[in-house]
């Protein structure tokens, strides 16, 4: 459970589609997937447990920045990481049957907060076609306390 004042943040940047092979990927943008799946495959869970297939593949890198790092910076860290390679993503982006998005996860442990992305750092998203998904995941509830 996250201390009452403590947020994190974590960037991902996904491709998916039927249309893409993610084997390709990380020659192309020079960044190591932290996530490969193969549409048919079946996915496989942390602890080993097997679920249902792909059914698209699937290629996705997070930003291995600190998770207590707000969106914005990371955001930045990982086009620099991409550097030229930026015109890739336009690329795949413009591909039928690709979609590119930069995946977005925010939590803390009193439920509130929030970032604030720059316009520099928007007009990066916009230039190079990504979608931006937000997933905010509430607390967690810590299952151990009882109430009386």
């Amino acid at each position: 459970m996250l201390d009452e004042d403590a947020k994190w943040f974590a960037v991902s940047l996904r491709i998916t589609g039927d249309a893409l092979d993610p084997t390709q990927l990380e020659g192309l943008l020079g960044l190591k997937p932290d996530l490969l799946g193969i549409i048919g495959q079946p996915r496989m869970g942390k602890q080993g447990r097997q679920y249902a297939p792909y059914e698209t593949n699937l290629w996705s890198y997070r930003e291995g920045s600190s998770s207590e790092i707000g969106f914005d910076q990371q955001i930045q860290s990982l086009f620099e990481r991409l550097g030229h390679r930026v015109s890739e993503l336009q690329r795949l982006s413009a591909t039928e049957g690709v979609e590119v998005e930069l995946f977005c996860g925010f939590s803390s442990g009193n439920g509130q907060g929030g970032d604030t992305l720059r316009p520099e750092t928007l007009k990066l998203l916009v230039d190079s076609g990504l979608s931006l998904t937000l997933d905010l995941y509430p607390p967690t509830i810590d299952t151990d306390d009882t109430a009386e």
